[in-house]
């Protein structure tokens, strides 16, 4: 009986080299794969430790009743034996799991890839719903496990993978300038687009780093403009003017302003050195005020960026007192914080009759609207110094860094509105003189550069 005992003792631990295997397997980085079995995590529900302790334990009982109770020596190692056999079978099925994942990764076959290594994963989101829309398969790639995490967690229903662009991509789409999306480029034979995301007149908008892709999409001719004001050389066969998809279900204003109207406070984010600081958020408080003291309903909506300044979260947290401390007293329906941000972008823009804001990508995608623009200029003066810098503030009423021509400005926006013909021709150099389908050119493209 001891040979018996001692030979159901080996074979349970027997199956350490099958345990440890699957408690070494991982599957790749994949969310939201068609064919993915959801259950497989990044790691085993236990480590090989487990098993270990366990067969000391199956090697220490059968030698103690080998010894003192030697009637259930066979017992003892019968019950190693299944222990261990439960602890290898959940390794193996493991490990089986993340070859299901891998098989499915390489089934997938995307066509089109968004490799992604900045920071806020909103980006993402600006472009994704007309990728959807072609119905051709596509993937994000996230840079590091980190970010894959994060993206996973934002996008719950859009195919992610990190590590590299998977090899059917055929094209791959860059809403962020990050400088290692060259680690991207180098490492796929995909054509690779530079989408950017936003059109204004800050200085990434005419990087250098554009040079690198083997096509730049740009919303109209403002964007090919600045490149050359900025000296950048981009060979005309790598743009593609696409316009703004963003811009689909804007509204055009009426054209007449009622007499207490609603308007749109959208500051960008602080920057951290204030000489090259653009945004409106140092002098929040009094803009706003401005606003309520003719009568309008605000919608205040920050900029995503930026979180981390604290003079910045301290004037928005002052604005945010301000306005409801005026809804309590005028009752007017005043729009901010976190209300204000959940609200899709466009059916702000619709809601109101103006916006207020500064160098920002959001002012090019209102000139849609065509409704009046009231812009920050936060190093300037002189209103004219800023717009002959600033292309986009042609279509707007400026207001100098010290506010002398605050009131000025918003009287002419919120009255007479005498740019409303220079804001039509500024939205048609901007985004293109057909608006009517701005989500087409894009899905062009797409389909085009895809081999569809």
């Amino acid at each position: 009986m001891i040979v018996v005992a001692l030979v159901i003792l080996a074979l349970g631990l027997a199956t350490a080299p099958l345990a440890r295997s699957g408690a070494v397997a991982r599957p790749p980085l994949a969310a939201h794969v068609p064919g993915q079995p959801i259950w497989v995590r990044q790691a085993p529900p236990f480590r090989f430790r487990v098993w270990a302790v366990a067969a000391g334990l199956s090697v220490v009982l059968t030698l103690v009743a080998i010894v003192f109770q030697p009637v259930f020596q066979v017992a003892a190692a019968f019950l190693g034996l299944a222990v261990l056999g439960l602890i290898t079978a959940i390794f193996r099925r493991y490990r089986s799991g993340c070859a299901e994942v891998r098989a499915a990764v390489d089934a997938f076959e995307p066509r089109i890839a968004m490799p992604y290594a900045g920071v806020a994963g909103h980006h993402i989101g600006m472009w994704s719903p007309w990728i959807e829309r072609t119905g051709i398969p596509w993937v994000v790639v996230a840079r590091t496990p980190a970010l894959f995490e994060q993206l996973a967690a934002t996008y719950p229903t859009t195919p992610i993978v990190q590590g590299a662009v998977p090899p059917s991509v055929r094209v791959a789409l860059y809403p962020h300038g990050a400088a290692s999306n060259t680690e991207f480029i180098e490492a796929s034979d995909a054509t690779h687009v530079f989408l950017g995301h936003g059109d204004s007149d800050k200085p990434m908008s005419a990087s250098e780093r554009v040079l690198a892709y083997d096509v730049v999409a740009v919303a109209g001719q403002a964007a090919i403009d600045r490149f050359a004001d900025a000296g950048l050389v981009v060979p005309p066969e790598r743009i593609r003017v696409i316009g703004r998809p963003q811009t689909e279900g804007i509204d055009v204003g009426a054209g007449r302003m009622p007499k207490h109207p609603s308007v749109l406070y959208a500051p960008t984010w602080r920057h951290a050195d204030d000489t090259l600081n653009v945004s409106s958020l140092a002098v929040a408080d009094r803009v706003v005020q401005a606003l309520l003291d003719r009568g309008c309903t605000v919608v205040f909506r920050r900029h995503f960026a930026g979180q981390n300044h604290v003079e910045a979260e301290a004037m928005i947290v002052r604005v945010n007192d301000l306005l409801a401390a005026d809804a309590r007293a005028t009752g007017r329906p005043h729009r901010f914080g976190v209300d204000a941000m959940d609200e899709p972008l466009i059916a702000t823009f619709n809601s109101v009759h103006a916006m207020v804001s500064d160098i920002s990508g959001i002012v090019v995608d209102f000139m849609a609207s065509l409704k009046p623009l009231v812009m920050y200029a936060a190093q300037f003066d002189d209103v004219e110094a800023f717009r002959a810098a600033h292309p986009t503030a042609r279509a707007a009423y400026v207001v100098d860094r010290g506010l002398a021509q605050l009131d000025a400005a918003l009287d002419a926006a919120l009255g007479k509105d005498p740019l409303a013909s220079v804001r039509r021709e500024r939205a048609d150099h901007y985004l293109g003189p057909d608006r009517a389908h701005p989500a087409r050119p894009f899905i062009d493209l797409l389909e085009e550069l895809a081999g569809r």
